[in-house]
């Protein structure tokens, strides 16, 4: 049995556990996370964040997604795994811990957190590459927030979600365009707030149109800034809630994003030996 934590950070869903004791390895998350993370058939759950020592910093978070791979960074997920943190008295309500992606700053107010993301390089930045999928021509931007990005500016919303999967699913496994994938935003500026974008989000790993995404938030901001779109102070709508992100430039090619949003605690779980089992319905 594993105890853990229900969260959502703007309806990205995961499941939180404590294993500062290091009780269970990377391949045993990583079962853990493709067993659990199904949906109907067990928990159910973007992905799995995992709490672990750190030598440079008050803990390690480490992002198991729905498919046991193992990501760089999730926002939403940082958001959620500070709250955890500080909830469970691992640390005080400021804190500094450590992802794959770069280190976080991070603080707590109610349900709510503050994140300080690693700083990201512009140079390598990619603004209006081009490329064609399921019979459609797109422009996108190309960066790196914690885990690669591909950004795409709309002029209307014209599709479902399900046809955003679609396009995403064929973005992401674009393997001549993005050699280890890419989370694809779809991103329109609001007709009546210069400082706000709509933001739909193909995430990998997960492989689907997720709720919400704070690095997506992020890397839809700064790329909406370099092309001359939106300024330093954005809000970003995603159909699960709203991120808001503000940029500050440390040197003319580096910036650093700050992301706030909600990070909700929703149920305590503990779980059950058939949570890791295959459909019951399936024949043994």
């Amino acid at each position: 049995m594993i105890d853990c934590l229900k969260m959502n950070g703007n309806g990205n869903d995961f499941l939180v556990v404590d294993n500062l004791s290091l009780a269970m390895d990377a391949s045993a998350l990583a079962r853990a996370a493709r067993a659990v993370c199904r949906r109907r058939e067990s928990v159910g759950a973007d992905g799995l964040l995992a709490l672990e020592p750190s030598e440079r910093a008050a803990f390690r978070m480490r992002l198991f997604n729905r498919d046991g791979s193992e990501g760089e960074m999730c926002g939403n997920g940082a958001r959620c795994a500070a709250r955890f943190a500080f909830d469970r008295g691992i640390v005080g309500r400021e804190m500094t811990f450590e992802t794959r992606g770069g280190d976080v700053h991070a603080v707590v107010r109610g349900n709510r957190v503050a994140l300080d993301l690693a700083p990201v390089s512009t140079g390598s930045a990619v603004l209006k590459a081009h490329a064609s999928v399921e019979g459609c021509d797109f422009t996108y931007a190309f960066l790196v927030v914690g885990v690669p990005h591909a950004v795409i500016f709309e002029r209307e919303r014209r599709r479902s979600i399900a046809e955003y999967a679609v396009l995403g699913r064929a973005l992401r496994s674009r393997q001549d365009l993005f050699p280890v994938g890419a989370n694809v935003n779809f991103a329109l500026l609001s007709s009546e707030d210069s400082g706000t974008l709509d933001v739909v989000t193909y995430e990998r790993g997960v492989e689907d149109v997720t709720l919400s995404c704070g690095t997506g938030s992020a890397a839809s901001a700064i790329a909406g800034r370099l092309l001359g779109v939106v300024g330093d102070e954005v809000r970003v709508v995603n159909p699960g809630g709203v991120n808001d992100v503000s940029l500050t430039w440390i040197e003319t090619d580096v910036v650093q994003p700050r992301l706030e949003g909600g990070a909700l605690m929703i149920a305590e779980v503990r779980l059950l030996p058939e949570a890791f089992e295959a459909d019951c319905r399936r024949p043994a």
